[in-house]
């Protein structure tokens, strides 16, 4: 059995909603035996860099989640560029950048998926992404998992969509087509000075919810999708949401991308780190 079988064969194994609840109730646990020994095993393993960290001191975290979504010093992560240039909104690894081409992403050498699908929605909001550009960024457990605007905007809509809860590494990635159209997802849309930008936080296995700045957290469920009565402005680097335990980033502009030469895959990127800058204009529809 190859290694990429093995791992889509494990991944269909998983009981993963039995999975995601023991993990949102363990680290949302305030017992001192649980969440302390939880939360210096995590550090230990996984050689969590606290440097940035607002607060360093491991014992004085109320949950595993409250460490796991923990704060950076301000100033930290300062944004790279200027209102045109496409930042990261997340720190991880780069799994893929390119143009929407046909309403295809790749998603993982020979795996693509669609933008429609993607977005649950088809029309002339996501019309107006074809021949923007994408990138993908994957967070690892050691990673920070707060998500920042990559571009001042304004947010105008967000949709959950509810599905499944693979694990988004890079080996699943390249082992199960579609991932991301599969998995749960938030997907937040912004009004910006160079057309649409879209940001969607892709769920995962052991992600027991994912929070946004606007609506809080959000439960696993039913479809459901939030309208902005009066569009909340988001400056370049504001927090967006976050992830309760790791997942994936898609940052979908309409604009093309002119990527920097540093800009490669697999390279890894910290929020507000230059990526590329948009060089035309999309008119907004949504």
């Amino acid at each position: 059995m190859t290694s990429t079988a093995w791992v889509w064969l494990s991944q269909h194994l998983i009981p993963k909603n039995l999975s995601s609840t023991v993990v949102y109730h363990a680290t949302r646990s305030r017992r001192r035996w649980l969440k302390g020994p939880l939360i210096r095993w995590f550090a230990r393993a996984y050689r969590v860099d606290l440097l940035d960290a607002a607060n360093t001191d491991l014992n004085s975290y109320a949950t595993f989640n409250e460490f796991f979504t923990r704060a950076l010093r301000p100033g930290s992560r300062p944004v790279d560029g200027g209102p045109s240039t496409l930042v990261a909104a997340a720190d991880g690894v780069l799994t893929e950048h390119g143009a929407i081409k046909d309403d295809r992403l790749l998603q993982a050498k020979g795996r693509d998926y669609s933008l429609a699908e993607l977005l649950g929605e088809t029309g002339a909001a996501v019309d107006a992404l074809h021949g923007g550009s994408y990138l993908t960024i994957y967070l690892a457990p050691h990673n920070y998992h707060r998500v920042h605007a990559p571009l001042a905007g304004t947010l105008v809509r967000a949709r959950y969509i509810p599905g499944d809860r693979f694990s988004v590494s890079r080996a699943t990635a390249a082992a199960i087509g579609r991932l991301f159209c599969r998995n749960e997802r938030v997907v937040c849309w912004f009004d910006t000075a160079h057309g649409p930008l879209v940001v969607v936080l892709v769920g995962a296995l052991n992600v027991s919810s994912i929070s946004t700045a606007a609506h809080g957290e959000i439960a696993s469920g039913a479809p459901r999708e939030w309208r902005e009565p009066q569009p909340r402005a988001f400056p370049q680097g504001d927090e967006i949401g976050r992830f309760n335990m790791g997942s994936t980033v898609i940052v979908l502009a309409g604009a093309r991308a002119e990527w920097r030469p540093d800009t490669t895959l697999g390279v890894a990127v910290r929020v507000g780190e230059a990526l590329a800058e948009l060089h035309r204009h999309t008119a907004v529809q949504r």
